[in-house]
């Protein structure tokens, strides 16, 4: 079975990156490819190269929508498979999907990114909602079919979980910048994940200069041995060939001893282990949030959160325990722990003075590892109803620095504006609490 990559340059010109993408399949087709793979949001600019404005909905489309149509009736005139990635809202939540299309035109079905990330120039916890699709594996005339979208592709358990489900074919749309790995990394952990769980993997990455990033293609196939055996183009927009003989897949060490030779009665309870992690019980985004008072018990929390920004953050807000210091030689601060449920997720501190309408936000801050879950917006929610009970209260004044990545665009979407005046290097904003 022939199968095809295609890694092309987007611009914000939605329509022309289509026109590209259905132009290139229709060239992989006349190459003979009978399985055609897109990157991560081929066909539009990678949003998360900074923090969503509150207005990411608006960028996405749904499934079936323009891009599935024109690739249904181009993969049914060609009699080919095709999965694009696109950027797919359904009701109130939005989702980096990869549908999958038979050659019949046929939509089987849709894989959405179950692992979303928020780091640097990759701000997707605001843009994405976890996947709640699972790990499906498409039986297409292609082949049988698993996707593991970008960050998906680092989990192990994901891409086990597509070797149990009888995927023959990988393929992992990705978004990945230049020299974003470590020298062999980016094609090293793939080869691994192929040969113990004996599939070819398929990764198809972007290309071209955006923003803040350039993606660096080199797109490659790995078959079920561990070996690449081709590889794209480095930054240059391109089409790879892979020539895939799926009973390689049968026939590899993994089908024939690894899979075999599990022991899943013992994995839960190994696994259980992750209870004792940091990690295991964190907040949702559907957790319930408070503002707690700060006392001896709760105090140490408070203050390790500081230690938790994401990098170049660190700037931006002072430590929890300056800003506590600072409370206790200042009458008029009132501050509070900001918790998800009963976990400590953040640090607010407001100058409350009764004597003034205006009431100042001194400090507010969210963990790194809690960023993205929308409990700044619900903890300032919080904020306003608190100080909108204070005597006469009219405005809430705060400042932020204006940098890169800083908090203007989230102070925005609550309503603030810019009062035209700075404090030191900070823009002073307000918000009008008479018009909430």
């Amino acid at each position: 079975m022939r199968m095809a990559l295609v890694q092309q340059h987007a611009t914000h010109d939605k329509a022309d990156n289509l026109k590209r993408g259905l132009q290139a399949a229709r060239r992989a087709a006349a190459q003979g490819a009978e399985l055609i793979g897109f990157a991560e949001l081929a066909f539009e600019p990678f949003y998360p190269q900074r923090p969503s404005q509150g207005d990411h909905k608006a960028l996405s489309e749904t499934i079936p929508g323009p891009t599935t149509d024109a690739f249904c009736a181009l993969a049914k005139e060609l009699g080919v498979v095709i999965v694009p990635n696109l950027y797919e809202v359904a009701g109130e939540e939005t989702y980096d999907t990869s549908p999958v299309i038979d050659a019949d035109g046929r939509l089987l079905g849709i894989a959405r990114m179950n692992h979303i990330p928020d780091y640097e120039r990759f701000h997707e916890k605001t843009y994405y909602t976890p996947g709640n699709t699972g790990a499906p594996v498409f039986a297409t005339r292609a082949g049988r079919v698993g996707i593991a979208i970008c960050y998906d592709r680092h989990y192990p358990e994901m891409m086990r979980a597509l070797a149990l489900a009888g995927a023959e074919i990988v393929l992992v749309p990705q978004a990945g910048a230049v020299d974003e790995w470590s020298e062999g990394l980016f094609e090293a952990e793939m080869r691994v994940a192929a040969f113990q769980n004996g599939y070819f993997i398929a990764l198809c990455n972007r290309v071209g200069k955006e923003d803040r990033l350039e993606f660096a293609g080199e797109s490659f196939i790995c078959n079920p041995a561990g070996n690449v055996i081709g590889r794209a183009a480095k930054q240059e927009d391109d089409i790879l060939y892979g020539d895939l003989a799926l009973d390689e897949a049968t026939a590899s060490h993994a089908r024939s001893l690894f899979l075999p030779d599990r022991r899943p009665e013992l994995y839960p309870k190994w696994l259980s282990a992750e209870a004792a992690s940091p990690y295991a019980n964190e907040p949702s985004h559907e957790a319930t949030v408070s503002l707690r008072e700060i006392l001896d018990e709760n105090l140490r929390d408070i203050l390790m959160l500081s230690r938790q920004m994401l990098p170049g953050q660190d700037n931006m807000v002072a430590p929890n325990a300056v800003s506590i210091a600072q409370a206790h030689f200042n009458e008029k601060a009132w501050y509070r722990g900001i918790y998800a449920d009963d976990t400590a997720v953040g640090f607010v501190m407001l100058y409350d003075d009764p004597e003034t309408p205006q009431y100042y936000l001194w400090r507010l801050m969210i963990a790194g590892p809690h960023q993205g879950k929308g409990f700044g917006r619900k903890a300032m929610y919080e904020l306003i109803d608190h100080v909108k009970t204070r005597p006469e209260a009219t405005e809430l004044l705060a400042s932020y620095v204006p940098i890169a990545g800083g908090p203007w665009p989230f102070y925005r979407s609550l309503g603030f504006e810019p009062t035209g005046e700075m404090e030191g290097d900070e823009v002073v904003i307000r918000l009008n609490l008479e018009e909430k």
